[in-house]
């Protein structure tokens, strides 16, 4: 069987043949293998370097409307053979589902996206550990450097490595996809007074090109832990509050949850029922595009092997579209819209790809300057929101304003609302989204929101 292993596209032929064999009806499977290294220092020495690499196979098997899916790491033949008998036997015991199923061969036959997506970098597999730790020393030295106030780190740290992707399905698909990514984030602690204060910076990239200068990683990492310093605690207000870009994609990621096939299906989600309906200003645009070029999440096909397309998820302020895969959709009555996501262990289920909030025509500093008393929240934290109700409660650190300026560092505050409600309230939106992560939104401004303190 090891020539197998080093060939994922005939392991996946030969595994599906078995389910066949042993009374499968239809089958799919993917085989993900991989390596990655992390390098990491602290106040300028080596801490740790960690090297893994890892290789498995998914198959999910169906008997009719039954099904049931296993993984390994051994790719013996008799091993592996043993194994997919044991899955499709699973299979006959397992409760009927009516949506249970592979997507359809005429939706699978589309051909993905004719653009090099420029997922893989091959100058990543030529990185090696001792400039790894230059890199994550740079940004550690240029944080510490910034300031006399930065007095100590939790380091710095460089990630890097790649992956490889074959799906195919017993109807005779076959997909392939290689990807990397790379990157970079530095902790420094600032203190004064004896108030100590830490906050962190990072980089991500698909290519080491462009991962951008440590120096600037730290710089910026230095600039977001001083601003910590005599931090007080506000008195509670109902305010105008910015989210700053980061929190904004947190609070993005609250939406991604809501459309979730998942939870619709399930009526756990209070947007339910809700596509044609207003839930946001009419300058609010959401999408998710899986083809943006070294995009952090782009992908050419879903975990279906189904060739994904952009979709449009908030246009006008109006819900347009959820995000579903095939057995969500057919839960749903509507069609999948090529979001199913997978591991090895599980089965597919709907999820985003870049998920992007549009920027508006703004500066963060012009959505400040608009305020003349309220809050610029920097980071929250919390376990307070529910896309099940709606509720909406988070711990929060962030920055008082004063008649359009920065006043004073803040902390040991709560910030609560509704989700429908905040949505329709966003009265301003930054130029601001940061291309690095998968789910980005702009900074954004709410009406007013209750923040709690003393």
């Amino acid at each position: 069987m090891s020539e197998l292993a080093h060939d994922p596209e005939a392991l996946l032929a030969h595994a599906l043949e078995v389910a066949k064999r042993a009374g499968a009806t239809a089958a799919d499977g993917l085989v993900i293998s991989g390596r990655s290294t992390s390098a990491k220092v602290r106040l300028g020495e080596t801490e740790k370097v960690q090297q893994s690499r890892e290789k498995g196979l998914g198959l999910r098997v169906f008997v009719g409307d039954r099904s049931a899916t296993t993984s390994t790491s051994d790719f013996q033949r008799a091993s592996l053979e043993a194994l997919i008998e044991r899955t499709v036997a699973a299979a006959r015991v397992t409760a009927e589902d009516p949506f249970a199923g592979l997507p359809d061969e005429a939706l699978l036959a589309e051909p993905p996206v004719d653009v090099d997506l420029e997922l893989y970098d091959p100058d990543l597999a030529s990185l090696d550990v001792e400039a790894a730790l230059a890199l994550a020393r740079r940004a550690e030295a240029a944080a510490l450097g910034a300031d006399p106030r930065l007095v100590n780190s939790e380091g710095a740290e460089v990630s890097w490595g790649d992956s490889e992707v074959a799906f195919a399905t017993s109807q005779g698909i076959m997909r392939t996809r290689r990807s990397s990514s790379v990157s970079l984030w530095t902790t420094p602690m600032a203190e004064e007074n004896g108030e100590k204060q830490r906050d962190h910076w990072w980089a991500h990239a698909r290519h080491l090109g462009d991962l951008g200068s440590p120096e600037a990683v730290g710089e910026e990492a230095a600039r977001r832990a001083l601003r910590r310093l005599g931090a007080r605690k506000p008195k509670t207000a109902k305010v105008p509050v910015i989210f700053e870009s980061g929190v904004a994609s947190r609070f993005l990621g609250t939406l991604a949850g809501a459309i979730n096939g998942g939870a619709l299906y399930k009526d756990a989600s209070y947007l339910c029922g809700k596509l044609g309906e207003r839930v946001a200003p009419d300058f609010v645009e959401v999408t998710d595009d899986p083809h943006i070029v070294r995009g952090p999440a782009s992908r050419d096909f879903d975990s279906e092997g189904i060739a994904t397309r952009p979709l449009v998820i908030v246009r006008g302020g109006v819900l347009e579209s959820y995000v579903l895969d095939t057995y969500t959709g057919k839960k749903l009555g509507m069609a999948t819209t090529r979001g199913a996501r997978r591991s090895l262990t599980g089965t597919p289920g709907p999820g985003t790809s870049n998920f992007w909030m549009k920027n508006g025509d703004k500066s963060l500093e012009e959505l400040i300057a608009e305020v003349d008393n309220g809050l610029l929240v920097t980071d929250t934290f919390g376990f307070g929101v529910s896309t099940v109700t709606g509720d909406y409660s988070q711990g929060a650190v962030g920055l008082w304003i004063e008649n359009g300026k920065l006043a004073y560092p803040v902390n040991e505050l709560t910030i609560a609302g509704s989700l429908p409600d905040m949505w329709l309230a966003i009265d301003g939106l930054a130029n601001d989204r940061d291309p690095r992560r998968g789910t980005s939104a702009p900074s954004l401004r709410i009406r007013q929101m209750t923040v709690a303190g003393s």
